[in-house]
């Protein structure tokens, strides 16, 4: 079924290759009006694994989607659904964002809504004792060329069953569990680019985080690895592809993911 489902895409990718040759061609005696990139846009991915801030969410094959629509003119404001599913169907997820960027400064709002071993998951239910929903407030800078270090730091903000504990009044608090990480491209602009990072989890109030697997953790490195990226050919058409090796330290776990972005 995968081996059919594999070829199937690159048979696709190639008529889409093939198609677009043909229309470049057959466009050259008839010019056509130019018009504007369009604000709406959908991105399809796959992947052998998901993993989130050291954590692997899926542990298979996984599908991805991304819905966005630019807001201005600038494409400086966007929203959008993301979406992922397992190939085996355990796996289902959707979030809804908000973000900001411009230049090298990114500031995004996500609603994150994982279904995983949830026996009866309640999309629109934001209880603040009952939801599985996690917001999740992310920002990102990367440096000017001549030292693109990027850091990115991210916070939940509101987390119910997910990210809570029980303070000294025994009534439930959220941990507000935030993820640190810094990445730098050691190999740019070649055939093959390759980044290193790592990223490290605490809890701005409490005794844990939601990254861990430990009883208590008030602080972890939880996702290093690197990270190789390149494009491959497919008849007339180019797919970024990568290849990801991650380690955990403070859960013990590492995973090799591979990724590719068929458009």
């Amino acid at each position: 079924m995968k081996k059919i489902l594999f070829f199937s895409i690159i048979s696709i990718i190639g008529l889409a290759g093939y198609a677009q040759k043909r229309t470049a061609q057959d466009s050259i005696s008839a010019p056509v009006e130019s018009t504007e990139p369009s604000r709406l846009d959908f991105n399809v991915g796959l992947e052998t694994s998901h993993l989130w801030r050291g954590l692997v969410i899926n542990d298979g094959m996984t599908a991805t989607g991304n819905i966005h629509y630019a807001l201005n003119e600038g494409r400086n404001y966007t929203v959008g659904i993301w979406g992922g599913a397992g190939f085996d169907g355990t796996y289902r997820e959707i979030n809804y964002y908000i973000q900001y960027q411009k230049n090298n400064l990114s500031i995004g709002l996500w609603d994150l809504f994982n279904t995983t071993g949830i026996e009866n998951p309640e999309v629109f239910n934001y209880n603040k004792l009952t939801t599985t929903h996690l917001i999740d407030l992310r920002t990102s800078y990367r440096f000017p060329e001549s030292f693109p270090i990027r850091i990115e730091a991210d916070v939940l903000l509101y987390s119910g069953l997910n990210d809570r504990e029980l303070d000294n009044n025994n009534k439930y608090k959220s941990r507000y569990s935030t993820y640190v990480e810094l990445s730098y491209p050691v190999i740019r602009n070649q055939k093959v680019n390759l980044n290193v990072f790592m990223g490290a989890a605490f809890a701005l109030d409490g005794k844990k985080y939601l990254y861990t697997t430990k009883t208590e953790s008030s602080f972890d490195v939880v996702n290093t690895g690197i990270k190789a990226t390149k494009d491959i050919s497919v008849f007339n058409y180019k797919l970024p592809v990568s290849a990801t090796a991650m380690w955990n330290p403070a859960n013990k776990i590492a995973r090799v993911q591979l990724d590719v972005n068929l458009f």
